[in-house]
């Protein structure tokens, strides 16, 4: 009877697929996209010639690739706790500041200038806590819901200020130049939900996809002697991604 059990036990550990086999712990590591774009307006304002003079600055701040990792192991039956870090790529944009400046020869009479600044970054990482239910559908093929906390991190520039000249003799003109900006870096908590697909072409390895919506917000201050504006800028967004997924 032992050696009965003993084969039967032995037949049925080595002759079920191996995709099959209930896993402990599991990996994911993804590359992908977020979608979503939003516009910010820097204004403010500034003293010459005894006369008060303005600025704006239009932001448009895009969303752009990621890499993300991130694990977690099992309590129970298809339900496990883990974790994900996201990196956003550097993404890069031009910003373009106008300005109204009062004549030294005339009140009430304004001169408009404008220039460009380059290359203000904006950057974005974030680390998903995450409760996951996964549900296997077939032997290879399964599904993941997740869902937690997340806690944004920011980084980003503002304009903080630029040069002003005379552009002529007359005083009709001004040129606007050496735009200057200020980096920031801000953290906040939202949360996340998501949904992963995965097929197991090997017993502990095959690949994926994932769609991931995350939300939070950030506020960013003016920089110093441009007034006392905060800009709220929301962090994460929709996420589409694909890439490893491994099983132990």
């Amino acid at each position: 009877m032992r050696s009965f059990i003993g084969a039967l036990a032995a037949i049925t550990l080595f002759a079920a697929p191996a995709a099959a086999q209930p896993h402990r712990v599991f990996v994911n590591v993804n590359y992908g996209g977020l979608s979503q774009t939003q516009e910010l307006k820097q204004t403010a304002e500034f003293s010459i010639y005894d006369e008060t003079g303005s600025w704006e600055a239009d932001h448009t701040i895009e969303g752009g690739p990621f890499f993300d990792i991130g694990g977690g192991f099992r309590l129970m039956r298809n339900f496990f706790v883990g974790a994900s870090f996201t990196q956003g790529t550097k993404q890069t944009r031009d910003v373009t500041v106008s300005a109204s400046v009062p004549s030294p020869l005339f009140t009430d009479t304004f001169r408009s200038a404008s220039a460009t600044a380059t290359g203000l970054e904006h950057k974005e990482k974030a680390v998903h806590l995450q409760a996951l239910l996964q549900v296997p559908v077939t032997v290879e093929f399964g599904v993941t819901l997740y869902g937690g906390p997340t806690f944004f991190t920011v980084d980003d520039e503002l304009v903080s200020g630029f040069s002003l000249a005379e552009a002529g003799g007359d005083f009709t003109s001004v040129s606007l130049s050496d735009v200057r900006t200020e980096a920031q870096s801000h953290t906040a908590t939202g949360f996340h939900v998501g949904f992963d697909a995965q097929y197991m072409f090997m017993r502990n390895a095959g690949v994926g996809g994932m769609v991931r919506y995350s939300k939070g917000s950030v506020d960013l201050t003016a920089p110093a002697d441009t007034g006392s504006q905060t800009f709220k800028i929301d962090t994460g967004g929709l996420e589409i991604g694909a890439g490893l997924r491994i099983r132990f």
